[in-house]
């Protein structure tokens, strides 16, 4: 058996390199066949068809244009009512996100005023409450977000 060698083999990175210039070289080559190709197709005569095959066509266009308007009419009446699902649910959210913000922000002031009230000011119910009002409203500007995308995604689907 013959030894190798270790310090005639390849690194990983010269290796890679080779790949990387043999792809580069592939898609030129590819490039390349593909323009001419496309050259020679258009200098080329193209023949008459005979009519049996023009009228053939033809039936065949219109019967996928009729398929792909059926197919538009079934996909729209089977998403309708999940287009009014998703409407209604978007604005029990709203309406939920909405109450909930009114209560929260309620509360906070209660809390301020029976802080002011008692005169005995608690720097960190407070501060506590108001990290609890931000992350509310984070919440909300995320649930905004989402509706929002929900919506552009139900348009889609209409104009689909």
């Amino acid at each position: 058996m013959a030894t190798v060698n270790s310090t005639a083999r390849l690194t990983l990175e010269d290796v890679r390199a080779s790949v990387r210039r043999l792809q580069t070289e592939g898609e030129r080559f590819v490039g390349r066949v593909r323009d001419e190709s496309v050259k020679l197709v258009r200098r080329a005569p193209r023949p008459e068809l005979p009519a049996a095959i023009v009228d053939a066509r033809k039936r065949a266009e219109a019967v996928v244009r009729r398929e792909t308007e059926r197919l538009l009419d079934v996909v729209r009446t089977r998403t309708e009512p999940l287009t009014r699902e998703l409407r209604a649910r978007r604005a029990q959210l709203v309406t939920t996100a909405e109450e909930r913000g009114r209560a929260l922000a309620e509360r906070a002031v209660k809390a301020l005023d029976l802080v002011g009230m008692l005169d005995l000011a608690d720097v960190d119910r407070v501060n506590e409450l108001s990290r609890e009002v931000t992350g509310l409203t984070l919440r909300v500007a995320e649930l905004e977000r989402k509706l929002t995308s929900i919506s552009k995604k139900l348009k889609q689907q209409e104009a689909a």
